[in-house]
């Protein structure tokens, strides 16, 4: 049996939203709304920290 950890998928999730604020809060895009702002930062600390609390958890493949 192979086992799959679930933290690889939830950290490329993490990131890329990581990589959407970090994007967005140097105004390379056309959102100006701090909200917006608030949001993503808020959206990417709480994916960093679901990868975190699901770190140890494993899918068995085949």
């Amino acid at each position: 049996m192979f086992r799959f950890p679930l933290v690889i998928v939830y950290m490329i999730v993490a990131f890329n939203i990581t990589a959407f604020t970090v994007v967005l809060l140097l105004n390379m895009l056309v959102i100006d709304s701090i909200t917006a702002k608030i949001i993503s930062c808020a959206l990417s600390v709480g994916a960093w920290v679901l990868a975190y609390v699901n770190r140890h958890k494993v899918v068995k493949l085949f």
